[in-house]
């Protein structure tokens, strides 16, 4: 539905003045000068879309991979966020904004099972799994911790994520024409509709959300978007970002 509304917002006015946003996951081939010279898109994305991604991407350099202290050639995938901003005109302008680059996380039944006796006591947590991507695409050296260092997450929480990233597949990242390994933190939310949650757990979770609009708010202004609240972070990716500004592209 979003990638409707975006193309739509590609080719004509609108008329409802709302954002409209959504990431897309790129592949890209990135120089031994840190120019992303080729991009892979997913079939499913439409043409203009695909088109204005491509553009984008085109435009933004990383700090050059390196192998044996000399700059070469890498793959990376780039978290590249589309937002469809409404201007006074009743138009849509896009923004394309770096979000991250990283191995590829194949997120198809990624989530955990909810614990049964989380379930029957309404419980709710927010863990993140740390994890090393080989080069074979499996995780290795796994841990599971709590999102906020005051909410203490039980064990039925930790099993069930540790269970679900065991399972876990990425395409690595490559440098040189070789896979690679990367450090990834995945965060995760385990949350019901009827849970209940101490006032310890509400103020906690108020503050995280002030923050992060706070956050949104100031690079809003920026034209920068913080990262989603369940997407992956490459902790270490061989390719890190140098030139990534926001790309406008008016209607």
């Amino acid at each position: 539905m979003i990638g409707a509304v975006l193309l739509l917002a590609c080719a004509q006015a609108v008329h409802a003045a709302e954002r409209r946003e959504q990431t897309y996951q790129v592949g890209a081939d990135v120089d031994a000068t840190g120019h992303v010279i080729a991009t892979q898109i997913e079939p499913d994305v439409p043409p203009s879309i695909a088109g204005v991604l491509t553009s984008a991407l085109r435009q933004w350099q990383f700090v050059s991979a390196r192998r044996n202290g000399q700059a070469v050639s890498a793959h990376t995938f780039i978290s590249a966020r589309l937002l469809a901003l409404p201007n006074a005109s009743g138009q849509y302008s896009l923004h394309v904004i770096y979000a991250g680059n990283g191995p590829k996380f194949h997120r198809a039944g990624w989530k955990a099972r909810y614990p049964r006796d989380a379930v029957q006591r309404r419980q709710a947590a927010f863990v993140f799994i740390d994890a090393t991507v080989q080069p074979d695409g499996r995780l290795a050296d796994i841990t599971v911790d709590s999102q906020f260092a005051e909410w203490p997450v039980a064990r039925s929480f930790r099993d069930a994520a540790l269970k679900a990233a065991r399972s876990w597949h990425f395409t690595p990242e490559q440098v040189d024409g070789q896979p690679v390994a990367t450090q990834v933190r995945v965060p995760m939310n385990f949350t019901l509709r009827d849970q209940i949650l101490t006032p310890e757990q509400i103020r906690i979770l108020r503050e995280a959300a002030s923050r992060e609009a706070a956050v949104a708010n100031a690079e809003a202004d920026q034209l920068g978007i913080p990262l989603p609240s369940e997407q992956e972070i490459a902790l270490d990716s061989p390719l890190q970002p140098h030139a990534v500004a926001t790309i406008i592209s008016a209607p």
